[in-house]
């Protein structure tokens, strides 16, 4: 449970709010029954997302079509040309098809280079499709991984508020009974049952939120909101583990997409290189000799002159590319790496905060708050002063189930920018 023991029935103002209410905040899953919702974790969530989300299943169409265009790539001219005269000739003359294959082994070698430069470009793109697939894959499973966060915090949040609504009602009891008993004046009973009246609408809020959040995270694998998520927020990491992840920022798949760009180029100048020369034409066909009424096999090869360099300007363009691919993944290896130190800074924040919140903060106002309810019930403390205290301890809670959620979410940021699949971590959520 999100709190942990209870305090006897009396005094009731203070009996929901004790010491040490994080250390087990865990959402279980509902109990096994008929009607029964499937317990969701965060892997498993991640699981049926990177499965099932539509913007993924784009990357299959591709992945196909990039192997087709190698394939394509290693189809060469000599190919086809020895099907359709092989089909031509037939059988008839064995030395015409002997010259046949002898002329296609030539043009053979004289365009294996350009095919050779084509099938290194279409590997590059093929790749280059891979490593988009995993980026895609990087930020979907973030998100995921945040909405999964945000819900668990908005349940415990939610088990807060019914807890504040809880000792509302128990306060406006106490309060009507003082009121009865000329102990209290009625002003008391009207604050009292509008404080009530607020934690019940923002029970109602938080409720329709964690609906809004369900619906969210099963739009991801196009599910149906029929789970419960369970984990908790208080796993947090390490000072040695952050410093792990920024060692790692080189490994982000959109680093690694810039350098594949430029492999890419690369290949791209070396096809245009091969084809800046003139190619080397072979040209066959059957000639009939009506005298002897037979026929011959004849072949030529074109050696084009001149045009040279006629690629020039294509080469240095793509050589400029090339230069701005690199300057734009350093500009972008910078810019992660400054996301990263701020988060890494945000979460030492943040482990401050919960440290401060949980052995100072909420010790000291627990104890104010047992010690208001006690005076308020002798009559020596206002109902105005016993409600700040109660609202600061509530406040206080609250604080420290932010800054657990803020440690998840800053983690999973840092997870991003790492290009760490979310769903490769074993998460104690």
């Amino acid at each position: 449970m999100f709190f942990g023991k209870k305090l006897s029935k009396k005094p009731i103002i203070n009996r929901y709010f004790v010491s040490g209410m994080l250390i087990s905040m865990s959402i279980s899953g509902m109990s096994v029954g008929v009607n029964a919702q499937e317990i969701l974790t965060l892997n498993d969530a991640i699981s049926l997302t990177l499965q099932q989300h539509p913007e993924l299943h784009v990357f299959t169409h591709k992945s196909e079509a990039a192997k087709a265009l190698i394939t394509q790539a290693e189809v060469g001219t000599p190919k086809v040309v020895n099907a359709q005269l092989e089909d031509f000739l037939g059988s008839g003359n064995n030395s015409g098809v002997s010259g046949l294959q002898a002329t296609l082994s030539i043009s053979w070698l004289l365009e294996n280079d350009i095919i050779e430069s084509r099938v290194n470009l279409a590997s590059s793109k093929a790749d280059a499709t891979t490593i988009d697939q995993e980026v895609k894959a990087v930020d979907i499973a973030a998100n995921t991984a945040r909405l999964y966060i945000t819900l668990l915090a908005q349940k415990e949040n939610l088990k807060l508020a019914k807890i504040a609504e809880d000792q509302a009602k128990d306060l406006l009891d106490n309060v009507e009974g003082r009121v009865k008993a000329a102990k209290a004046n009625a002003i008391d009973e009207l604050r009292a049952r509008a404080s009530l009246s607020l934690y019940e609408l923002e029970v109602e809020d938080l409720v329709h939120e964690i609906a809004a959040t369900k619906s969210a995270l099963a739009a991801q694998w196009k599910g149906t909101t029929n789970f419960s998520v369970t984990g908790t927020l208080t796993n947090i990491p390490s000072i040695s583990e952050l410093d792990e992840v920024l060692k790692r920022l080189k490994e982000n798949p959109k680093i690694q997409r810039y350098i594949l760009q430029q492999q890419e180029i690369e290949s791209e100048i070396d096809l245009a290189v091969v084809e800046e020369s003139p190619a080397w034409e072979v040209s066959t066909g059957i000639r009939r000799n009506e005298v002897i009424d037979d026929f011959a096999f004849v072949a030529g090869i074109s050696i084009p002159i001149g045009g040279e360099g006629r690629n020039k300007g294509l080469i240095t363009s793509l050589r400029a590319k090339q230069s701005q691919s690199a300057a734009e993944s350093d500009a972008l290896l910078q810019s992660i790496s400054t996301d990263a130190l701020l988060l890494t800074h945000k979460l030492k924040h943040s482990l401050h905060v919960i440290q401060k919140l949980s052995n100072s903060s909420i010790p000291m106002l627990e104890q104010a708050n047992e010690q208001a309810s006690r005076a308020y019930n002798i009559g020596s403390y206002s109902y105005t002063d016993l409600f700040a205290v109660q609202k600061e301890l509530l406040n206080a809670q609250k604080s420290l189930i932010d800054a657990y959620t803020n440690i998840q979410l800053f983690n999973i940021e840092l997870e991003r920018l790492t290009g760490t699949s979310v769903s490769k971590n074993e998460r104690a959520l």
